[in-house]
């Protein structure tokens, strides 16, 4: 008797832990299904060369990040949805793309072109 009594004790103990454990990879798998990233990269429009530094400004989120030394970024963690984007850089004319769809589950990637 003392044996079943402690065993269903150990039982009841133990099941807040396990329900925690679930509802933390619901939590985080709903989480990943929401989430995408937003990839590309930045080039000067007459030459096609890589442009380093560049800034990609993603309205709707207030994210902003700047391009690596091969003229790309990447952005993480962005949810589904119709952003705009603004892309900088000095001595060069600011490019706007408007209405872009970003959708869950997958990578997008951009080429943008800057003008001088």
């Amino acid at each position: 008797m003392k044996k079943i009594f402690s065993t269903i004790l150990m039982a009841a103990l133990m099941l807040p832990v396990l329900a925690e454990g679930v509802n933390k990879e619901t939590r985080s798998s709903k989480v990943a299904t929401e989430a995408t990233v937003l990839m590309g990269t930045v080039v000067d429009q007459s030459t096609g060369e890589a442009l380093p530094g560049a800034q990609v400004k993603i309205n709707g989120c207030d994210q902003s990040v700047y391009t690596d030394l091969d003229g790309n970024f990447e952005v993480r963690n962005i949810k589904s949805g119709t952003y705009s984007l603004e892309i900088s850089l000095v001595s060069y004319e600011e490019n706007k793309i408007k209405e872009l769809i970003i959708d869950a589950n997958t990578k997008s990637a951009l080429k943008v072109e800057l003008k001088r």
